[in-house]
């Protein structure tokens, strides 16, 4: 069978199919046949040397799938050969990855297929949705019927996408950020009030004018730039939280202006998915409960952009470093 590898620390190029043999299921684990991957930012960072976790030599890569049950180890209860299942990130990329025709996977990673995803869905939503609830419910305190403002950065990712329906889902008002108009109709196709092309107008002035001065309640950013930061704690409201769960921007520690900082009573979160959600019995399972209901009303609507083939794998992740792509980059296998 074929899987993805790679040695060095680098762009995508690094990246190689190797020719191994089908694992065996160690105790707790799982052989799962792959059908469909998802691609995340996170491992991007991880094969270029940036991430949590520094790579082995050979490493493998992948967070995300969806495939069929081959084979269950000792100690395995719940799952058996043929069962329809998703992978989740719940793993150390250091240890386990799910780029390949067939994976090994811990049983705390696996979850039943929804019925209603087909496998190609099911491959692009544990992460995006997942991330999403962790940042705007979790973290962020989003209600239903509270009639809250979130602002959304880097809205055309996968995590951004879903964050988009969730927050509508919730009674929200979307603010959607990106850095040209050219995504802006997409945006507002899925939902978001306002969107703003931060390269091209005043994110302040524009924000400010929306909310009549009142401020936003709730962002999920994943640039953690400063001067975005700044922007974002100008035009907070009162007691507003802003998750940040990524890092475009590479700042080594991101500055912001500190007194409206404390005179608003900002409060700025890291969240890091699976070690404050997937990992944490009680969350995961009121974030499972929450994805699967929007699944089955179709409030979730998993946004799917390019896929490659397996053999492609360097394409694909290419692509994602050009920042075009408007939600979830799919790996065919």
């Amino acid at each position: 069978m074929k899987r993805v590898e790679f040695k060095e620390i680098g762009r995508a190029e690094v990246l190689y199919l190797a020719e191994r043999e089908i694992p065996i299921p160690g105790e707790n684990e799982l052989v799962v046949k792959i059908k469909f991957a998802g691609l995340n930012r996170a491992e991007e960072l991880f094969f270029q040397g940036q991430y949590l976790f520094q790579p082995n030599s050979p490493s493998l890569l992948g967070l995300e799938a969806s495939g069929v049950v081959e084979k269950v180890g000792s100690g395995v209860e719940g799952f058996k050969a043929g069962d329809e299942v998703c992978l989740t990130p719940n793993i150390a990329p250091t240890e386990y990855g799910f780029l390949g025709e067939y994976v090994l996977a811990p049983i705390k990673a696996v979850i039943k297929k929804p019925k209603n995803l087909s496998f190609k869905e099911a491959a692009a939503v544990w992460m995006t949705y997942g991330t999403a609830y962790a940042n705007l419910v979790l973290r962020g305190g989003l209600e239903k019927g509270m009639n809250q403002t979130v602002v959304i950065s880097a809205a055309s990712s996968g995590v951004g996408t879903a964050g988009i329906q969730m927050a509508k889902r919730y009674g929200a008002k979307v603010i959607a950020t990106t850095r040209t108009s050219e995504k802006k109709g997409f945006l507002k196709g899925l939902g978001a009030d306002l969107v703003i092309a931060t390269e091209e107008e005043n994110f302040v002035e524009t924000v400010q004018g929306y909310t009549q001065g009142k401020g936003f309640h709730i962002t999920m950013d994943a640039i953690a730039d400063s001067d975005f930061m700044g922007q974002l704690i100008e035009t907070a409201g009162f007691e507003a939280k802003i998750v940040v769960y990524g890092a475009l921007a590479l700042n080594p520690t991101p500055s912001f202006p500190l007194f409206p900082l404390l005179i608003k009573g900002v409060s700025i979160q890291g969240l890091h998915y699976v070690f404050q959600t997937l990992e944490i019995e009680g969350r995961f399972e009121q974030m499972r409960k929450d994805l699967i209901q929007g699944f089955e009303s179709k409030e979730y609507r998993p946004v799917l952009d390019k896929t490659f083939h397996l053999e492609q794998v360097q394409d694909a992740y290419t692509y994602m470093a050009s920042n075009l792509q408007k939600g979830k980059i799919i790996i065919e296998i």
